[in-house]
């Protein structure tokens, strides 16, 4: 060292210091009960950050079908068909260098794309939201404050805020398409129809990986 006024630096001496991961104390493998998911959607309802930043409908449509974020932000009134309570989900907001935001007309793989029952309370609240619907260029029914596409890790980041401030801190985004597969599994939902609403090729990585698409599953909308 400088001056030898100690023998060593005693930086070498330290150890690597572990960064919290950004979603340390969040449990993946948690569902939402019954009334947690209910006390949610209506805090969200009421928070004014929540309502300004659009999500309190956004949320509403990731509990009723337990779709991913990037497919909710993607889904077009298009894809929505309310007399019969079907949404086709697949479409997704995209970032393409150079370029910016677009949406892609597919998912991430064939078994993406699907069509899925939508439970009447969320049809209802389509319905309404329908009404006072803003157009805009991409026909997106959940599109950002400023009537642009949803970019989806702010919107992720957006989500956990709110799931902060609501009291749920180990929650996160992924939260709902968990709760949506352990209640249909817990309901006696077979392992293929719970895949189908999820988007998964396989009933095998639904199990493995959310019970505690192309066929639409009415039973499913009944249960959530």
């Amino acid at each position: 060292m400088k001056h030898e006024a100690i023998p060593h630096n005693p930086v070498r001496d330290v150890g690597h210091v572990a960064v919290p991961a950004r979603d340390s104390g969040r449990d993946k493998q948690r569902a939402f009960t019954r009334e947690e998911r209910e006390a949610l959607l209506t805090f969200a309802d009421a928070d004014p950050t929540a309502r300004r930043r659009e999500l309190p409908d956004l949320l509403a449509f990731m509990a009723g079908t337990g779709a991913r974020i990037g497919e909710a932000c993607g889904v077009r009134w298009s894809d929505l068909d309310l007399d019969l309570g079907t949404a086709k989900l697949g479409s997704l907001p995209v970032r393409v260098p150079g370029v910016g935001l677009v949406l892609q007309p597919h998912g991430k793989t064939k078994d993406s794309s699907r069509t899925v029952a939508l439970p009447p309370w969320l049809v209802s609240r389509l319905m309404e939201r329908k009404v006072n619907a803003v157009p805009n260029e991409w026909d997106v029914v959940f599109c950002s404050a400023l009537g642009k596409l949803r970019d989806t890790s702010n919107t992720s980041k957006h989500v956990r805020t709110l799931l902060d401030a609501a009291g749920f801190e180990w929650a996160v985004g992924h939260t709902f398409r968990k709760t949506a597969a352990t209640w249909l599994d817990e309901d006696g939902v077979s392992g293929r129809q719970v895949a189908n609403q999820l988007g998964h090729a396989k009933p095998s990585m639904t199990m493995d990986h959310y019970m505690s698409r192309r066929a639409v599953t009415e039973r499913a909308a009944l249960v959530l």
